[in-house]
């Protein structure tokens, strides 16, 4: 159960995750390209710009396309981030059954 359970959670972080920074980098860029206004700390386009796009900040600046590619990049962050939190959970409940 625990196999295959990780084995989901891994699959879903192993696509969920390049899909995501992908669409991160297509929204930064856009962001570039039409001189939009970022929010503070995300002008380098790493974690912060990661986490502002998972809480869909770009849907306030009005461009179609940015909104497209942020939307994409949130939702693949989310199920990222889920697929991350399950790895380490089943990680972690297997390795407390087998020890105690």
């Amino acid at each position: 159960m625990w196999q295959a359970m990780l084995f989901l959670f891994l699959g879903l972080a192993g696509s969920a995750g390049p899909a995501h920074f992908g669409m991160r980098v297509l929204s930064h860029r856009q962001q570039l390209d039409r001189r939009l206004a970022f929010a503070p700390g995300t002008e380098d386009g790493g974690f912060l710009y990661s986490w502002w796009l998972m809480r869909f900040g770009q849907a306030r600046l009005g461009d179609a396309a940015l909104r497209q590619f942020g939307n994409l990049a949130g939702i693949m962050g989310w199920l990222t981030l889920i697929g991350v939190v399950g790895t380490a959970v089943c990680i972690a409940a297997k390795a407390g059954i087998e020890n105690g």
